[in-house]
């Protein structure tokens, strides 16, 4: 029996879509940030290799995806009944870097999805004229093949059916959000072969100018890609058009990429924060208002509203590669199975000795931007102490961008999520180095929540009740011998 909300929820409902790499989820939540009910879709991943690529196709399937959107939107539907007409707003986060194509007068997709871990673009990146300076102070980013301008000119120049609808004027190219837009939402009948992106996915193809919010002309010409493809970019708050759920028409008033969503769980991100999640790799947060960065961070929009009397916010961005994606690489290294109970019992070692990693696994990411270096230890390292530097490295390179950030003003608390924050001797390692508190929660929904937020226009009511630990930051010279080992032999390794 689906329930009755008393009239305290009256028009006080927010759904929020979480399209991720391994699955998409919808919930929906109170003004105060209460989850009332959540679905969810799995999304699978394929992975082949043509035979004339030497670059592995990493792809998802478009259609399947909206499909799985429309299932639990109709699950939704069933729990809430005649309540579904207490949703007010609806807002969207996804994968800022996954993208396709498809014909926008039928709907159809004509490529699968290129998941942004997908780089067979790369060898249309050797020829680019710009420096990383350059690129990054109109887009906020370095080169990479891992954003979308690679994979559209690939598509452009590799698929038949790409290739048919631009010559027939009804090519449409952009995230996966856009796709997904032009189907779920309803929008004037003159703009319907239109799609629409919001900041962050716009950025994300690396065609983004990150102080005008719209596409750079110079680099559409530079990558010959048409601008009448693109999507038109909006605000993170715009209106996007109107979801249907059941006979109700919910406004869609937010879009962001998932990272940012992120930083809303709680509601307006705290400026003297900083966010870190560490799964695969580490993903580090700032909320700024200032465009420049310190070399080696990123820059990318955060909030950019469409009111002129709102304030507009950055996020300054660090990566961290080589944590859980270098899981193979260690067991290789160790001969032992990477598992908790040995991340633990390695991180209870605290070796007086020289004990580093320089970490190169999936490349030398921020603020250093290396791809050429090979990953080695420091001589005479047991199994065991392998493993303490391997999880030390990461550690190490957090606490360097945390520094870069103190530029905005000391850090005083750092939220952390995410696998490797479930050991808490990572959490209180981060503290001693940062010299911030660390507040551990692990709350997996953090991207639909703060989406909830953003679609909810972000509300004071916002005031979601959350679990946490924190960790403290106490004395600990051993680790910082440590630390300052590492950095000097990070400094010899870079100058080679």
């Amino acid at each position: 029996m689906p329930p009755v909300f008393s009239s305290q929820f009256n028009n006080n409902l927010h759904l929020a879509i979480d399209q991720g790499g391994q699955s998409t989820r919808v919930a929906i939540y109170t003004a105060a940030g209460q989850q009332i009910c959540a679905y969810s879709s799995p999304c699978a991943t394929q992975h082949s290799r043509a035979a004339d690529s030497a670059y592995p196709h990493i792809e998802q399937n478009g259609a399947a995806i909206l499909a799985g959107i429309r299932d639990s939107l109709h699950s939704i539907q069933q729990y809430l009944g005649a309540d579904v007409q207490y949703i007010a707003s609806a807002g969207f986060a996804g994968q800022g870097s996954s993208l396709l194509c498809w014909n926008n007068h039928t709907g159809d997709a004509l490529t699968p999805v290129l998941s942004w871990q997908d780089i067979r673009g790369e060898p249309y990146l050797a020829q680019f004229l710009l420096d990383n300076q350059e690129l990054q102070q109109l887009t906020g980013l370095r080169l990479s093949p891992h954003y979308g301008v690679s994979k559209m000119r690939w598509c452009l120049e590799h698929s038949s059916a790409v290739i048919a609808a631009q010559h027939n004027h009804c090519l449409s190219i952009g995230p996966i959000v856009s796709y997904l837009f032009w189907h779920l939402l309803d929008r004037p009948r003159t703009q319907h072969t239109k799609s629409v992106i919001d900041p962050g996915h716009a950025q994300r193809t690396l065609l983004w100018n990150l102080q005008r919010n719209e596409w750079e002309s110079t680099l559409l010409e530079h990558f010959k890609i048409p601008r009448a493809v693109l999507p038109e970019c909006l605000h993170h708050n715009s209106h996007f058009g109107d979801l249907l759920v059941g006979d109700h028409s919910i406004p869609f008033t937010a879009c962001a990429r998932d990272q940012g969503a992120s930083l809303f769980a709680r509601g307006l991100p705290q400026a003297d924060c900083v966010y870190i999640n560490i799964g695969t790799g580490a993903f580090i947060q700032r909320l700024s208002d200032k465009l420049q960065a310190p070399d080696g961070l990123l820059v990318s929009p955060l909030w950019f509203p469409e009111s002129k009397h709102q304030q507009t916010f950055y996020a300054w961005e660090a990566t961290v590669n080589g944590a859980a994606a270098a899981i193979d690489f260690m067991q290789e290294q160790t001969g032992l199975a990477i598992t908790p109970a040995n991340i633990n019992a390695a991180l209870e070692l605290n070796p007086a000795g020289d004990c580093y990693l320089l970490n190169a696994v999936g490349g030398l990411s921020a603020p250093y931007w290396r791809t050429d270096l090979q990953s080695h230890f420091s001589q005479g390292l047991s199994p065991q102490e392998k493993i303490l530097a391997w999880i030390e490295s990461v550690i190490f390179q957090i606490v360097i961008n945390v520094q870069l950030m103190n530029s905005l003003g000391p850090v005083q608390k750092i939220i952390i999520s995410g696998g490797f924050s479930k050991a808490g001797a990572v959490c209180q390692k981060i503290a001693d180095l940062t010299r911030a508190n660390i507040h551990r929660s692990d709350n997996a929904d953090a991207t639909l929540q703060g989406t909830a937020c953003m679609a909810a226009g972000l509300p004071e009511s916002w005031k979601p009740l959350i679990q946490e630990d924190v960790f403290v930051p106490q004395e600990n010279p051993v680790l910082l011998q440590r630390f300052a080992c590492w950095q000097g032999a990070m400094q010899q390794w870079l100058s080679t």
